[in-house]
């Protein structure tokens, strides 16, 4: 295996997106993954006194919502819908930066 160096980080995949589906609203979202830079600054918010976590959800929606770019506004006007299609949102944005989903056969073993 190969060092890693900048010509060859430069040719590496960008972070990942997915088309996220809401069936029921009959529309789909672009969704895209994290940086680290991202993650580090959106968990500077955490730690911010004043803030509260629908600060971190407002920043992490614009962040990784990438069609229809999303505002305060927009933000606002999407929590006055049904709680259910938002969680799903959040839940494809954790799948998709490697938080949570499904455990491997090896995790379930450690927890018999």
């Amino acid at each position: 295996m190969k060092r890693l160096n900048k010509e060859e980080l430069n040719k590496l995949p960008d972070i990942p997106t997915m088309e996220f589906e809401i069936p029921e609203w009959k529309v789909s979202l672009l969704l895209q993954g994290i940086s680290k830079k991202m993650q580090i600054d959106l968990g500077r918010i955490v730690n911010i006194e004043d803030s509260d976590a629908f600060e971190y959800q407002k920043e992490l929606l614009k962040a990784c919502v990438k069609e229809p770019e999303l505002d305060d506004d927009f933000i606002d006007n999407l929590y006055e819908k049904d709680s259910k299609v938002i969680d799903r949102i959040f839940l494809a944005i954790n799948e998709l930066n490697g938080i949570g989903g499904t455990e491997s056969e090896e995790d379930s073993e450690f927890q018999e």
